[in-house]
């Protein structure tokens, strides 16, 4: 695993952390930007940690680009990894499947899986897939650049490694289409299907980076998804569920209400 010497930060960091929060909070993209190359120049310069700066980088830098217009939405794929150590990394895909538009879904799933790769190689743990087999212990490159730029950087980056990212953008676009919001049952029904093909595609690219040489050791391909679901469902439930409150007495309709009262009175006239 990864393990940062003393190298005595100069600010405590708790209040650090409430600081970067609040401006978060006040200006999420600026803020972000600057809290995040903040935390990678003391990684490389502070800590000594120039190789895991890099790598890094190049898993959290993709993510305003894939998140052009979210800005408050740029730290959510930090979920994916939290997730992956209690081996639900791909219920991830189900939360990026929550965002308002095809876009935002397809990038927080995308920035997700980013994320997740980028913890398994500098934690030299496995999350869902592990590290690409070519890439050394974290303790061979994480305090040196110029090895992380030759035995880590070209393995993260190949086309198999990022594969799944394709597939978990593909998936949180398509999870509206499944669950609705409308009956739990035809939710449950529906996304059964999704699940089990995003299930299928993940065994697929497991099988595929295993022939690419990299030493799986797979973890929540199945469970994840299914876990996923549930939460999918149940946050619908719950979103449809508000949208169904009763309204006051005295509180005016919505505007499609009454164009369609306006309609039945013309009619009957």
């Amino acid at each position: 695993a990864l393990t940062v010497p003393d190298a005595g930060s100069p600010v405590a960091p708790l209040p650090a952390a409430g600081v970067v929060a609040l401006a978060v909070a006040l200006l999420p993209r600026v803020a972000w930007l600057l809290g995040a190359a903040a935390a990678l120049l003391w990684l490389a310069l502070g800590a000594g940690l120039g190789g895991a700066a890099l790598l890094a980088s190049l898993a959290v830098a993709p993510t305003p680009l894939l998140l052009v217009r979210a800005g408050p939405a740029w730290s959510v794929p930090a979920i994916a990894p939290l997730l992956g150590t209690i081996a639900l990394g791909p219920a991830f895909v189900a939360v990026a499947g929550l965002a308002s538009t095809p876009a935002r879904r397809a990038g927080l799933g995308a920035a997700g899986y980013l994320w997740l790769a980028g913890a398994e190689v500098l934690a030299g743990d496995s999350l869902l897939y592990g590290a690409p087999a070519a890439v050394p212990a974290p303790s061979a490159w994480v305090g040196s650049l110029p090895s992380a730029l030759t035995d880590v950087v070209p393995s993260f980056l190949s086309t198999p490694a990022l594969a799944p990212a394709l597939a978990w953008a593909l998936f949180a676009a398509l999870l509206p289409l499944a669950v609705r919001g409308r009956s739990p049952q035809l939710d449950f029904a529906r996304g059964s299907i999704w699940a089990g093909g995003l299930i299928a595609a993940l065994l697929v690219l497991g099988d595929l980076l295993a022939s690419g040489g990299a030493g799986l050791d797979t973890r929540g391909t199945v469970v994840g998804p299914l876990v996923g679901l549930a939460l999918a469902v149940a946050a619908a439930t719950l979103r449809s569920g508000s949208s169904d409150v009763p309204r006051s007495r005295g509180e005016r309709p919505p505007a499609d209400a009454m164009d369609r009262r306006s309609l039945r009175r013309m009619a009957a006239l």
